[in-house]
């Protein structure tokens, strides 16, 4: 469809081979593109991990992310294991366009999926005549871009020795040496990216092939992507274009490794007058190491070790190997044909699959650190080990001990995606009442299936290859089912309609809840056509009004396939330690001595919370917009206002207590609003022979607000929601609250002195009850962007080009995280000695409500550049025969924020474990012949 046929809000991106070029992962293409799609990475991993929000979170515990169609095959937002997400499946330089639907009339002919908006995916096919061979050649150098603002080895020395004194234990536990912690885990490397297609038609058949190689290696140690893809598209038609046949087939393998997220914050913390490694050596792999209050020597057993305090952090990436090995393909086979005698009506069958098979190991290296802080299962009859050669004779119980060995954690899955999608399109135009319709009625069906296993063993030492537990086995099962329709209607090219409906299925609820009818309207009006316009059409060239409402449903409730169902688990999967989930068993005289006890532990079964009465989420949408255009369209973009409520939350929240078989489960409970404005103008502002320069930008306001959180109407009902902190055992600082923003901080009201210094201990009493208790919390911010923009601007000047993208977002706040854990004097008041952040207000002891204060939350807002970059086009070497062009470009130069931590952008909110985003310097080269 035409934008200029267009009802609802939808938004088209082309891109250039420059942003191509500069994109490892396809989801890079959509940071700062449209307003109101917000893409937030995974930090600088180098598998590229984002979170995708179109208009803001439409649901709290379901799934937020849109859905990801590629070719024609809709992706499961679940994900693949070992891999980031569907995105990373598609090389950026193979991709033609991506198109965006946003509103309920846009997205509602994909049904339940697209609540969160669709993110379509169209790649490259082949063009006719003669082959064309594109080759592009990338290479990146990454580098941190800053560091957390730590005390040096000698600023952290003068601070021992000045709080505590010379001969004090704190002073004699210093170490010698000077060691930035930070930069021993961080390292600047070098990637690269390869792409090859080569496109034509042979004979009648248009085809495209490409392969590719992309070896991004992440700026954390240890860190990388290693991606090989394969892409065929055949496209040819018969019968004089009355059948069409369109075949697409996508391979990729990827080789990811990861690495231990606590490193991070190790990092931060550990002592910095201390060596990597222990000069005299010691049975943790010579790191350095705290075993007790003291560092380890060479005779210091490695039992002793201290479980409590960080572990050494270059241990934790060089002794710790975790990698996923992902084969995934997809395809489809889409059969278009209409009859000779009736050409308006066409028969549609798309027939496509998404598979994948991934290994992921998770190894820990025998005697490191982290080896003898996990311990090994082992066999014991009582106290006694059992010996490896009498493994499997009798009978045993499992105990841990910490005897250094190894482990390694493996998993597999297969995973299986099908789908099958029929449908009738009737497309006739009638010159008579100067109208065309366009109906449209079918039948899709989606299954999905994740099946694995997954085990843990001792890989060292002479019980290697024991295995304590049994591996687990799983399979889970989703099926979709739809039937849908559609009809675009246009009178005279000015007055436009659309209205659809879909009639959705799942499994995932129960046979009374299992359906969901979802409709939609949208109506145009192209006023620049009418009579009356006609004396500003030499100003104005387009001018459009669009309205629209409409329902989607949700039910992606991510791993909990059948809420509705009493399901029934073993209790403590096959451990012969006692548990909540096994109890006591007299045995025969005759057999104790085979266990060592006169009682077995025999496992149970457990039964899981169920919820009968689970049903879809519903969104409810309504969207006004404008289109324009100016001087015939070097001025062009839209304005749209829309407000987004979602009905029978999907809300995983707590139970009253014997209500149910768990304390808290997934429940229809609370409903949601998201009001929003979204403005986007194109402009180019110089068109000459030798020089154009083109600018854009986009804005975009959202503002989101839970209206009801229980069937009640209890002021002070909250859930607690978000990532754990470091602070106490782990609890969350962000809730959900009626009349407030989701994820909001949760905290106390820190009170400051003339200086606007916190007043160590002061908290606000805000019910003034005398006393400072969980009541005196309030909510205050939220962590998602009330405004992002985006400006970018190209400059071409003969055969030179030049770009630069700025990017904001304002009104997130943040939770530091890392600074909440670094600032208090009490980590040095006993052995072993953490570092303290430096130019910051050092508290003598936080606590647990210091905290989770609200002086750790801080405004996010930034300006982040995104990317400059200049390049040269040859457009016409050897006769014509060859196009090069050659760039060079740096990725997030600088950002401008009031925030003090790694960086302001952080989607989850709380600022922990962040893998940072470095400055990228690319050099690159497009040949196309």
């Amino acid at each position: 469809m035409k934008k200029s046929d267009a009802t609802g809000a939808v938004s088209a991106i082309k891109p250039s081979e420059v942003q191509a070029g500069l994109s490892t992962s396809a989801q890079d293409l959509l940071v700062g593109r449209s307003p109101g799609v917000v893409v937030t990475t995974a930090g600088g991993q180098p598998e590229g991990k984002a979170n995708i929000q179109i208009r803001g979170g439409a649901s709290l515990s379901a799934s937020n992310e849109p859905l990801i169609v590629i070719d024609g095959v809709p992706m499961d937002t679940k994900g693949t294991l070992g891999s980031s997400n569907p995105l990373s499946l598609v090389n950026p330089e193979s991709i033609e366009s991506m198109t965006i639907l946003k509103d309920a009339s846009a997205t509602a002919i994909f049904g339940s999926r697209a609540s969160n908006g669709v993110i379509i995916i169209t790649t490259k096919k082949g063009s006719s005549g003669a082959p064309t061979v594109n080759f592009a050649a990338n290479m990146y150098i990454n580098t941190p871009r800053n560091y957390m603002d730590m005390m040096s080895a000698s600023q952290f020395r003068n601070f021992i020795i000045n709080e505590y004194g010379e001969g004090s234990s704190q002073a004699n536990a210093l170490g010698n040496t000077s060691t930035d912690w930070q930069k021993e885990v961080l390292r600047t490397t070098v990637s690269s990216d390869y792409n090859l297609s080569v496109g034509g038609t042979y004979r009648a058949l248009p085809y495209r092939v490409s392969v590719s190689y992309t070896n991004n290696n992440g700026i954390v140690e240890t860190t990388k992507m290693d991606r090989a893809t394969f892409g065929l598209n055949l496209s040819p038609k018969f019968f004089n274009g009355l059948l069409s046949i369109n075949a697409n087939l996508r391979g990729a393998y990827i080789n990811n490794r990861f690495y231990e997220e606590s490193a991070l914050g190790s990092a931060v913390s550990f002592n910095p007058t201390l060596p990597v490694y222990a000069p005299d050596g010691n049975i943790f792999l010579n790191y350095t190491t705290y075993a007790g209050t003291a560092v380890a020597g060479p005779d210091t057993p490695g039992s002793s070790i201290n479980t409590l305090k960080a572990l050494n952090p270059v241990s934790l990436l060089k002794e710790y190997d975790s990698q996923s090995k992902v084969f995934q393909s997809i395809g489809n086979l889409q059969i278009d044909g209409a009859l000779p005698w009736l050409p308006e009506l066409h028969a549609n069958l798309n027939l496509g699959y998404d598979i994948s098979r991934s290994n992921v190991d998770n190894i820990h290296n025998a005697y490191s650190p982290m080896s003898w802080k996990n311990g090994s299962d082992l066999p014991y009859v009582g106290d006694v080990l059992v010996a490896p050669d009498q493994i499997g004779s009798g009978k045993y119980d499992i105990k841990s001990t910490r005897d250094g060995q190894g482990r390694t954690f493996h998993e597999h899955q297969v995973k299986a995606n099908l789908l099958l999608d029929f449908y009738l399109n009737y497309k006739k135009e009638f010159e008579s009442i100067r109208s065309n319709l366009d109906v449209t009625a079918g039948y899709s069906w989606q299954s999905f299936r994740w099946q694995g296993n997954s085990l843990t063993r001792i890989n060292s030492g002479e019980y290697n290859n024991f295995q304590a537990y049994p591996t687990s086995y799983y399979r889970n099962d989703l099926a979709l089912v739809s039937f849908f329709g559609r009809l675009n209607y246009g009178f005279m090219d000015k007055y436009l309609l659309t209205v659809t409906v879909r009639r959705d299925g799942t499994s995932r609820f129960s046979k009374d809840h299992r359906w969901g009818t979802f409709p939609s309207v949208a109506l145009a009006w192209r006023l620049i056509d009418e009579n009356f316009m006609a004396s500003l059409r030499p100003v104005l060239s387009d001018l459009k009004l669009r309205v629209g409402y409409g329902v989607t449903g949700q039910q992606d409730l991510g791993d909990d396939f059948f809420p509705y169902l009493p399901v029934y688990v073993i209790g403590n999967n096959g451990n012969l330690e006692p548990n909540t989930t096994s109890y006591p068993n007299p045995i025969p005289e005759s057999l104790r001595g085979q266990y060592g006890s006169d009682y077995a532990f025999i496992n149970v079964l457990k039964p899981n919370g169920y919820n009968t009465d689970i049903k879809w989420e519903e969104t409810h949408t309504w969207n006004v917009g404008v289109d324009f255009g100016f001087l015939n369209n070097r001025i062009n973009g839209s304005l749209d206002f829309y407000k987004r409520k979602t009905k029978d939350l999907l809300t995983f929240t707590t139970v009253p207590a014997g209500s149910n078989l768990t304390n808290a489960l997934n429940m229809n409970i609370g409903d949601l609003e998201n009001t929003g404005i979204e403005f986007t103008v194109s402009t180019r502002p110089i068109v000459t022979q030798d020089l154009t320069w083109s600018s854009d930008f986009n804005i975009a306001w959202n503002q989101n607000k839970i209206t009801k959180l229980t069937a009640g109407n209890d002021p002070d009902f909250f859930i607690a929601a978000g990532e754990g902190i470091s602070a106490g055992t782990g609890g969350t600082i962000q809730a959900h609250k009626v009349g407030h923003p989701a994820y909001s901080y949760y905290v106390y009201q820190q009170v400051y002195d003339q200086d606007g210094n916190p007043i160590e201990g002061q908290y606000v009493d805000r019910n003034g009850d005398g006393q400072i208790t969980e009541a005196d919390k309030y909510l205050y911010h939220s962590r998602d962007p009330k405004v992002v923009l985006t400006w970018s601007n190209s400059v071409n000047y003969k055969n030179w080009d030049f770009g630069i993208v700025l990017r904001a977002n304002i009104g997130n706040w943040v939770y530091n995280d890392f600074e909440a854990s670094n600032v208090s004097k009490s980590s040095t008041a006993s052995l072993p000695l953490s570092n303290l952040m430096a130019n910051r207000f050092i508290f003598n002891d936080l606590g647990v409500k210091g905290a989770m204060s609200d002086y750790f939350v801080r405004n996010a807002s930034f300006l982040r550049c995104d990317n400059i970059t200049v390049g040269y086009t040859w457009p016409s070497l050897i006769n014509d025969a060859l196009r090069l062009r050659l760039y060079g470009a740096v990725q997030n130069p600088f950002v401008i924020t009031k925030y003090s931590g790694l960086d302001p952008e952080v989607f989850s909110g709380v600022d922990k474990n962040i893998y940072p985003r470095p400055i990228t310097v690319s050099l690159g080269v497009v040949a196309s012949f």
